[in-house]
């Protein structure tokens, strides 16, 4: 319902004249976005200003605002309003062609363009000081003019007729500064029980082109050499591997990840008839996504950082493996064992879970230098609850208890990193694992059994490895790594004659890597990997309820072992075709696999394209 104000409203030096823009304060500055029937309550009945026969002849205008004022009409048209929407601001009361001198409000008028300069009139010249205006059109023209005023001097009058305008518009001001407090209300609610999260999707996605290059399959060491000899039946596959990472942050510092993994790329093991040669990113879910990996990592103190892995934990993704350009089975080395020191796969699983943590002891950020300390733990058979029985009568039932996650199959590891200078680290490592393989299949097939060679069990062995690794970049452009894993595994048993037998056997590996970045284009790599795969160096038996001895004699015409004779050669180049997407073409060499001399060399070449995003 509208209502006509009496003619001494006029007078006041704060008279409104219709709905501000452009005010000079925040609060000004947001009315100008509203039009004034959002400030009628849906009970008033209020026309908007849009139906009133006269559009309103009052726009207030800031005068700090170099721009022209919309009319109200215009606002809550919803459109942009047009340069010539008013005249503008009015400098003298004669620019007012329907305001004469004999009006009763001429000298209230004449005040406010000389005092405050808030007078704008229509693009006609025209005031049309005889329209109506309602008292919400009023009150909140009124709001948004106080803070302009309150720059200004004003007289004691023009404080006293303030003072009565506000008296008049109390109830409306009331109800306005009501709603304004409960929208601060509602926005600190918000604010406080929001969940308040940023999460990230990034993704990888590869596509292999490989085949095996040579024809005959590698013998076990022990086995009798089968004639003819064993070949390789393979074809060029093409195959893929999709992994989409998504990382949440409650609170900046910390991150969840959840990652989802499917893909087809096939293990060449059995084709080989050895780990040496495998892929770094082989895995095969039948191109059906499943979860490969989940965990939560945060900060404990200002120098440390707990990991607690859910699923798909590795030692390797948790803490420094020293093999910075190499590392990745998205870009890094072509295959397995070229990545890093083999010993870091203990406790690696589908199901492992645990927790690591890190913690900096020593750390100079300018210099690049620090001593940090790294613990950690991981069951690969944490999701299991069932219990093993021993099963002498078939080895590939476990031997012993390998499930849960304290009283399984474990791996518990000691790191210390070392960086005396900017571009070197050094780190010794020592893992300690029971039930499980300590090299996570990158070495011989039978490593550890002359009479039953084939086995791959290690239900009921514990392993105790030791690495040293290291990495130095003496400049932008060359990089140079390397390690050595060393291995004592005991109480590895055999089927034929558990429990009176066990064997023991120490382990070796070692490798150096070159890597050279940014050679001809930004984000290539020249790689090249030179060293020995895990191989038996040693091996003793106890038999006959215990009782040392020596190893048993090989089958006719079996080959014998030979320790230090595994050797693999690896190159490859990294084209960045973009900063999203990669292709490596490269070759993997295995120089007498299994540590069986009699074993042709075994030769694999793959393209890997990487696209990032």
């Amino acid at each position: 319902m509208s209502r006509i104000f009496p003619g001494w409203v006029l007078t006041s030096p704060v008279l409104l004249l219709g709905v501000f823009a452009g005010g000079a304060t925040a609060a000004d500055t947001s009315l100008t976005n509203f039009s004034a029937t959002q400030f009628q309550t849906p009970t008033t009945g209020a026309e908007s200003l849009s139906t009133l026969p006269n559009s309103p002849a009052l726009i207030a205008q800031n005068r700090r605002s170099s721009m022209s004022t919309p009319s109200v009409a215009e606002l809550e048209a919803g459109g942009s309003p047009s340069p010539t929407a008013s005249m503008g601001q009015v400098t003298s009361v004669s620019q007012l062609s329907d305001v004469r001198p004999t009006d009763w409000a001429y000298q209230a008028l004449a005040s406010l363009v000389e005092k405050y300069g808030c007078i704008a009139g229509y693009p006609d010249g025209t005031f049309r000081g005889n329209r109506a205006a309602t008292r919400y059109e009023m009150a909140a023209a009124l709001n948004a003019c106080l803070d302009v005023i309150s720059d200004r001097f004003a007289t004691k009058e023009d404080l006293e007729k303030l003072r009565r305008l506000m008296q008049e518009f109390a109830k409306e001001l009331a109800v306005i500064k009501g709603r304004v407090t409960n929208l601060e209300g509602r926005v600190a609610n918000l604010e406080a029980t929001q969940f308040a999260t940023l999460t990230k999707l990034n993704a990888t996605i590869i596509f292999n082109v490989s085949d095996i290059l040579t024809n005959d399959q590698a013998v076990a060491v022990g086995a009798a050499l089968p004639v003819p000899r064993p070949e390789i039946n393979d074809n060029t596959v093409v195959n893929n591997r999709v992994r989409l990472n998504l990382d949440t942050s409650f609170y900046g510092k910390d991150r969840l990840r959840l990652r989802l993994q499917a893909a087809n790329i096939q293990n060449y093991a059995g084709l080989m008839g050895t780990n040496m040669g495998r892929l770094g990113y082989d895995g095969d879910s039948g191109n059906q996504f499943e979860l490969q990996k989940a965990f939560y990592s945060f900060p404990v103190t200002s120098r440390g950082q707990m990991i607690l892995d859910f699923r798909g934990g590795e030692f390797n993704d948790n803490f420094n493996n020293f093999n910075p350009f190499l590392q990745s089975s998205d870009t890094g080395a072509l295959s397995r064992f070229g990545r890093f020191n083999p010993i870091y796969r203990a406790g690696n699983a589908a199901n492992a879970a645990g927790v690591s943590f890190k913690y900096d002891i020593l750390q100079n950020k300018e210099r690049g230098t620090g001593v940090t300390l790294n613990v950690g733990y991981l069951a690969p058979n944490a999701s299991n609850p069932q219990q093993n029985a021993a099963n002498p009568a078939g080895f590939n039932n476990a031997v012993g208890n390998t499930n849960g996650f304290f009283d399984g199959a474990y791996a518990a590891l000691a790191q210390l990193d070392v960086r005396p200078v900017k571009n070197l680290a050094l780190g010794v490592t020592y893992v300690h694992s029971f039930g499980l393989d300590p090299f996570g299949g990158t070495g011989s097939t039978g490593n550890f059994s002359a009479a039953n060679p084939t086995r791959t069990g290690f239900a009921n062995s514990t392993a105790d490895s030791f690495g040293f690794q290291f990495t130095y970049r003496p400049i932008k452009q060359f990089n140079i790594a390397g390690w050595v894993g060393y291995s004592s595994v005991d109480a590895v048993q055999n089927q034929a004659d558990y429990p009176t037998r066990a064997e023991s056997a120490e382990v070796l590996n070692w490798a150096v890597t070159f890597a050279a970045p940014d050679l001809w284009n930004k984000g290539d790599v020249l790689g090249l990997i030179f060293g020995q795969p895990p191989q038996v160096i040693s091996l003793s038996n106890t038999f006959n309820g215990g009782v040392p001895g020596p190893l048993p004699p090989v089958g006719a015409g079996a080959s014998s072992r030979t320790a230090f004779n595994s050797y693999h050669l690896e190159g490859f180049y990294r084209f960045a075709v973009n900063r999203n997407i990669s292709i490596t073409p490269g070759v993997i060499a295995i120089f007498n696999p299994n540590s069986n001399s009699v074993n042709d060399p075994i030769v694999v070449g793959a393209v890997r394209t990487t696209f990032s995003f």
